[in-house]
């Protein structure tokens, strides 16, 4: 079996990327894989090629494949069995809160999957269950796969200048509910750490992540939506107790290892906070044996099954 996979969403850096990353680094042991990135044309002619054009089969470039594996952000023609993962559906579900040229990209790449894509790959049930309502695509195409944390960030901590803090990773966007969280900081005289874009310590390197994250007394997740929830794997790695929201896909990837909280709630987020603080030791040794079921080789293998299943 051939599969070529288009990894041009790796050179981002984003959530998407460590996904690409690790999927091709765990299957490459188990099939003929042929990876493919197109680094002579500019990604902006490619996704006018191939999202809104729809010319030019992968083959093009890769040769005869069994199974094409589609990035994030296009969708290319191909002779072969097609599939596509799918991490979250924010440009559909809150295109307010997204840049207009991502909305209009994943419509235009959205219309071709659904059309030609013979497998989803959904990174939970809540994203799958999203695709199903908002695309009408048949359940029996849709494989739910989870992630793992990424390796990027299996690493040994450092000490900071930080003590007795809450941490948190936020944007701007409003569906993060940055503002109640503080507002529940502020109520329990809790001091509280954001990391991200228009935080006070903004971008910081994975090593400045993991050294935070670590010596957190609670990392607090209070966003409304989330394909996933990464951060969370990445809390329970560094033995972090985790206080999020019960919404979207976040029950799922904490399971019984996290304090909930109704996220539009800000007196039930302060409480959730004080309760994860209090019971810390209970909540690591929960989060460690949730871990435990997220893992890169199980989702590589898994993957491969869908790909047997199309030939």
């Amino acid at each position: 079996m051939k599969v070529g996979i288009d990894i041009s969403a790796i050179i981002y850096g984003t959530g998407v990327s460590n996904y690409t990353q690790e999927l091709i680094d765990h299957l490459g042991s188990m099939v003929d894989l042929k990876t493919f990135k197109f680094s002579r044309y500019p990604l902006s002619i490619m996704e006018f090629l191939w999202n809104r054009l729809h010319i030019l089969d992968v083959e093009t470039f890769t040769g005869s494949i069994d199974v094409y594996h589609s990035s994030d952000w296009v969708q290319a023609p191909s002779k072969a069995k097609k599939i596509t993962t799918i991490h979250d559906l924010t440009p559909f579900l809150y295109p307010a809160e997204t840049d207009p040229k991502i909305v209009e990209v994943h419509t235009a790449k959205m219309k071709w999957a659904v059309k030609e894509c013979d497998a989803f790959i959904c990174v939970s049930q809540s994203t799958a269950s999203d695709l199903r309502r908002l695309f009408n695509v048949h359940p029996n195409k849709i494989y739910v796969i989870y992630e793992a944390i990424p390796s990027k960030f299996v690493l040994k901590p450092q000490i900071t200048k930080y003590t007795n803090y809450v941490m948190a990773i936020g944007s701007r966007q409003p569906r993060k509910n940055i503002e109640r969280l503080k507002k529940a900081c502020e109520l329990i005289g809790q001091k509280l750490i954001i990391v991200g874009e228009g935080s006070d310590l903004g971008y910081v390197t994975d090593q400045g992540l993991v050294n935070l994250l670590a010596g957190a007394s609670a990392f607090v997740y209070p966003s409304i939506y989330e394909g996933f929830g990464l951060p969370i794997l990445e809390a329970f790695y560094h033995k972090v107790p985790v206080v999020c929201s019960n919404t979207s896909s976040l029950p799922e990837v904490a399971g019984d290892a996290a304090v909930y909280f109704d996220p539009y709630n800000v007196d039930q987020m302060a409480k959730a906070i004080t309760e994860a603080i209090k019971n810390k030791e209970k909540l690591i040794a929960l989060g460690t044996k949730q871990l435990a079921k997220f893992s890169w080789d199980k989702c590589a293998t898994e993957t491969l099954e869908v790909y047997k299943s199309l030939i």
